[in-house]
């Protein structure tokens, strides 16, 4: 079908149901079946073939299946954790040095960096890691769920040897940005190196985590995260899922399964990538960005993992065979609920970009008519959109990096501004980076919001609820760096950013402040 008004109301019932009943998976079928009906038309026989056949490809897709063995093999090494004490063990160990909640909250950034390599390793491992320690401290479990979240996509898009990297990459040289001799290519610059240069332009992320940081260190609080957090300084009545704790249980037990689980990854990534050290002819750089096999890596990373850890619990009997097939069953229920999450919602991303085409919808009503001036706060603001609609950052970069990155440099070209082509271009690249990561951040149908909330033991709908306010500060700050950006795009890039990173960051902190003061 042609992209019209109509492909809005799919995503636009699923948040409206989303508010109303607080069931996801529920909203998210209701969305289904109307996206079905208006791309056949009316046709219900064709709606149920529609989205059966969605279905399958999600879960007959390669990559998907890696990721699904992944979720689920780290929800059962999660469990076996649990019941060996491992985690509560850490907890304890930290708990040493840790004296306060604030330095419990930074802990968790710090974790989050480490596993820096990918926001899913990110979401699922984090969360389960501090959720007793800070239990212990009686922060809420949406504001662990929140510092999950905020340092796993917005994070992870800023450090270029990630699992990102390589799919940003590649989406930017399909776009035209290349070293190749081709007619099709708007700049002749590699196109990793594009990326690392708009890496400052995605103020977004930047500001999402500064935002954090602020939080933490201010002890701001308000809206209904507030809330959350003096119920969980009222009661300790909170479900685990831990049972009995051997005597035996060491923090080993837990630090030796991250390290296998992040050197596996980290290895994992160099020998696909054909790193040098390893038989291939790759430098380390690009044995990161040229990988297409990140999803198989972290697959089988979480095998090996799940079975190292499998092997230390039963030498050291805080396992036995007969109940290691109840416990691994445990973990697979735990993560059940997310993996079929993360399949319903990304048939609707997939609905919505390919019968819909929601995004092209928006991007050709949005993108209509503008000066250059306003190309990096147009395309943040199509960004945002689109990923908020159809929840998920990588289908909003592949459905606008070859829009924007094409009309930013006709603009360029037709403009009389002095701008450099090259300076106008990246901060473009950085504009939709930022606005796909908004969505990323806060949509309730991404997948990282609803991994983020199971790892901190708390509901998908709760978390989004209580994080959306802390994401208005960022999100409004990113767009006035943005505007400031496309006033200042006749300047060198360094004057740019210095000023658009400054006056974006003041204006983030203003609003902060205004919440922490009026929203109580």
């Amino acid at each position: 079908m042609q992209p019209n008004a109509l492909s809005l109301l799919p995503p636009m019932l699923v948040l409206i149901s989303a508010i109303i009943t607080r069931k996801l998976p529920t909203s998210i079928m209701i969305g289904l079946i109307s996206g079905g009906l208006i791309a056949t038309k009316g046709s219900f026989l064709k709606t149920i073939t529609t989205i059966t056949k969605h279905l399958y490809d999600q879960v007959a897709d390669l990559e998907n299946l890696y990721i699904y063995t992944f979720l689920l093999c780290i929800g059962m090494l999660i469990a076996v954790i649990n019941h060996t004490g491992a985690a509560k063990a850490f907890a304890q160990a930290l708990r040493v040095k840790i004296k306060s909640a604030k330095q419990a909250e930074n802990t968790s950034f710090w974790i989050s960096f480490i596993l820096g390599l990918d926001d899913y390793l990110n979401c699922l491992t984090v969360g389960h890691v501090m959720q007793p320690l800070t239990d212990s401290f009686g922060i809420a479990r949406t504001k662990l769920a929140y510092l999950v979240h905020t340092f796993a996509g917005p994070l992870v898009i800023l450090i270029p040897i990630s699992t990102w990297a390589a799919f940003i990459t590649s989406q930017i040289e399909q776009a035209g940005i290349s070293t190749t001799n081709h007619e099709n290519v708007k700049l002749a610059i590699d196109p990793f190196y594009a990326y690392l240069r708009s890496i400052p332009c995605i103020y977004y992320a930047i500001f999402a985590i500064v935002t954090a940081l602020y939080i933490m260190h201010r002890s701001i609080s308000y809206g209904p995260m507030r809330t959350a957090e003096l119920q969980a300084k009222k009661t300790s009545d909170r479900t685990t899922q831990t049972s009995e704790t051997p005597d035996n249980a060491h923090v080993s037990d837990l630090l030796i399964p991250l390290s296998t689980l992040l050197a596996t990854v980290f290895f994992g990534m160099l020998y696909t990538g054909d790193f040098y050290l390893f038989g291939g002819n790759q430098n380390f750089v690009s044995a990161f960005k040229n990988n297409p096999n990140a999803f198989l890596v972290l697959g089988i990373a979480s095998i090996i993992t799940l079975a190292i850890s499998l092997t230390i619990s039963l030498s050291k009997k805080q396992l036995t065979p007969k109940k290691t097939i109840p416990i691994l069953w445990e973990g697979f229920m735990l993560m059940w609920p997310a993996v079929l999450l993360v399949v319903l919602a990304s048939t609707l991303g997939t609905m919505l970009r390919l019968d819909l085409q929601t995004g092209k919808f928006l991007a050709s009503t949005l993108l209509h008519t503008i000066k250059l001036a306003y190309i990096p706060f147009t395309l943040y603001i199509v960004g945002v959109i689109t990923s908020s609609l159809i929840g998920t950052a990588w289908g909003t970069i592949a459905l606008l990096l070859p829009i924007g990155i094409p009309m930013a440099h006709s603009l360029a070209l037709s403009s009389s501004n002095e701008a450099s082509l090259a300076t106008v271009i990246i901060t473009a690249i950085g504009a939709i980076l930022a606005g796909a990561t908004f969505g990323d951040h806060t949509s309730p149908i991404a997948a990282s919001g609803i991994m983020a909330s199971t790892s901190a033991g708390c509901k998908p709908l709760d978390h989004i609820r209580t994080q959306f306010p802390y994401a208005i500060p960022p999100l409004i700050g990113a767009g006035i760096a943005f505007l400031t950006t496309g006033l200042l795009l006749h300047h060198p890039l360094w004057i740019i950013l210095s000023s658009s990173l400054s006056i974006g960051i003041l204006s983030t902190f203003c609003i902060i402040e205004l919440c922490n003061k009026f929203w109580k």
